[in-house]
């Protein structure tokens, strides 16, 4: 039922915008999904619905015949969801997040606890992870969110920025003999403890960068830092609400961590999933 009102409403949306091109706009997928419900659904009833006049849609009589019906049955299950939602009020379900440890500590944190508050029979799992394995978890539906230092593109996903942080180094006091930024080419003989988020960085900047550990515990890297283990590159967020007395510095050449939320199509997630989206 579910694939026969998503060609329903594709046929509808595309009656109504006139476009394939912008149906798919308007549903959040491919020009091309849209394309293939509408004709599947004319192989279903083997009817032609539209004439196809270059990138315009022009509606047969079969068409005009069936949209209202097809109209009223989109509006009637979108009904029906929002009434079964609110019967449901989730008292059950469960969403997974694959995000790094500073989005998973500074920013996802409150919304999370807030949100099991207000619904607690739902199960929540947080899977703190690397980038390369945040994005494995998304394509594999693993998870129903995932955090990635890139923008993904793929059938079916929505990907939105929600955070950009500078990257900055971290020292000891008085480590650094010159005030101000500090140009990359300097470090190259420093030895590092290498924060797991930022380490790609550093091996692509510095390629034979000398790292004495690497760990996802800003807790731990900060001690070491200050212990005089070495130095460390870490974005911002991680030193966020946090009273050090380390030397933190810009790069020359400023560096930036953009972290991006992504997910499936909205009318694709579940009821959980929703909810905590738009709590999100």
């Amino acid at each position: 039922m579910e694939t026969n009102i998503r060609k329903f409403r594709a046929f509808v949306t595309s009656a109504r915008l006139g476009s394939f091109t912008r149906a798919a706009e308007d549903l959040g997928c491919t020009q091309s999904t849209v394309s293939r419900m509408v004709a599947s659904l004319e192989a279903d009833w083997q009817l032609r619905l539209f004439h196809r006049r270059g990138t315009a849609l022009v509606l047969t009589s079969d068409g005009e015949a069936v949209l209202e019906d097809a109209d009223r049955l989109c509006r009637s299950y979108d009904d029906l969801f929002r009434h079964v939602e609110s019967l449901r009020g989730l008292s059950s379900g469960s969403i997974a997040i694959a995000a790094p440890s500073s989005i998973v500590a500074l920013r996802l944190a409150k919304p999370l606890g807030a949100f099991v508050r207000s619904h607690p029979g739902v199960q929540v799992n947080i899977i703190e992870s690397t980038y390369g394995e945040a994005q494995s978890l998304m394509e594999k539906d693993a998870v129903d969110f995932a955090f990635v230092p890139h923008h993904m593109q793929a059938e079916g996903l929505e990907c939105t920025l929600f955070e950009r942080d500078e990257l900055v180094i971290v020292a000891p006091r008085g480590h650094f003999a010159q005030p101000g930024a500090i140009p990359v080419e300097s470090l190259l003989d420093e030895m590092f403890v290498a924060d797991t988020e930022t380490a790609p960085l550093l091996q692509r900047e510095l390629r034979h960068s000398n790292v004495r550990c690497v760990t996802s515990n800003t807790t731990a890297i900060l001690a070491m830092v200050e212990a005089g283990l070495g130095i460390s590159l870490l974005p911002s967020l991680a030193l966020e609400g946090g009273d050090t007395s380390l030397d933190v510095r810009h790069l020359e050449t400023p560096a930036w961590r953009s972290m991006y939320l992504v997910h499936h199509h909205a009318s694709d997630l579940s009821v959980a999933a929703r909810a905590f989206l738009a709590a999100l």
